[in-house]
């Protein structure tokens, strides 16, 4: 019955997926991203073998379907960009491109991020695209000008990690909006509370939990959820933030 559109379970033990599929997780999006700055892009084309060629086998043991994403998170970014051509061949196996986006928003960020944009347009791939914590309005300004720039489909187009701050305009811009219910981000009841004031998120809202190494809570989705209904959310209309929209957005 629920989706999880943005996690990173490839760190998550054996136990973590095992509860999130007896507690009803049927499909699972996991996104590229390393805790570490790679000194190398060859980092980054193991990184993605390991989640094209290993880890969908570890979920289909489990019974739990897997939507990969891959493409190089704005703290990711190499010191040596050349080669990076070396990567495409590995992208266009994803079925889906990210995490992408912009931290600081430097050049280097910028011309990856663009770089990311163009492939995910090129391959026809939704792209799920990071927002910060720090600096929220200045850095999602950005993406959103970047984002436009492209050219790229804004029905392709999840920018995740959104705040109050930056809801109406991503709202307005026309991509889904990503509401992660985590620690530092949103708590279940800001979900509600901007379901509330923003219907719009009812059909463009996908609930995650960003769920990793960082604190997170791997049954987020479901326990908003229940937040969601008890809060007088339609049956049908909360289950569109925790499961159908993600379905529909990737197959």
């Amino acid at each position: 019955m629920f989706v999880d559109p943005h996690t990173h379970h490839f760190v998550s033990n054996y136990s973590t997926l095992e509860l999130i599929r007896d507690e009803g997780f049927k499909r699972v999006f996991i996104l590229a991203y390393i805790p570490v700055k790679p000194l190398h892009l060859s980092t980054l084309v193991d990184l993605f073998r390991w989640l094209v060629e290993v880890e969908p086998l570890r979920f289909k043991d489990l019974g739990i379907e897997l939507r990969v994403g891959l493409g190089i998170h704005p703290r990711n970014i190499p010191p040596n960009l050349e080669g990076f051509k070396d990567l495409e061949d590995w992208l266009v196996r994803a079925d889906f491109i990210g995490e992408v986006g912009l931290e600081l928003g430097s050049d280097d960020e910028v011309k990856v991020f663009s770089e990311m944009l163009r492939l995910a347009k090129e391959f026809d791939k939704v792209v799920i695209i990071h927002t910060p914590r720090r600096n929220k309005e200045l850095i999602t300004k950005k993406v959103i000008k970047y984002v436009v720039l492209s050219g790229i489909s804004l029905d392709r187009v999840v920018i995740d990690h959104i705040s109050r701050e930056v809801v109406k305009e991503v709202i307005d811009l026309g991509t889904y909006v990503g509401l992660t219910v985590q620690p530092g981000k949103l708590s279940s009841d800001d979900v509600v509370n901007l379901v509330r004031d923003y219907p719009e998120l009812i059909d463009r809202g996908l609930v995650n939990s960003d769920c990793g190494r960082d604190p997170s809570d791997p049954l987020a989705v479901k326990k908003t959820y229940t937040v969601l209904l008890n809060s007088g959310l339609g049956l049908s209309d909360a289950r569109k933030l925790v499961s159908d929209n993600a379905l529909k957005l990737i197959k």
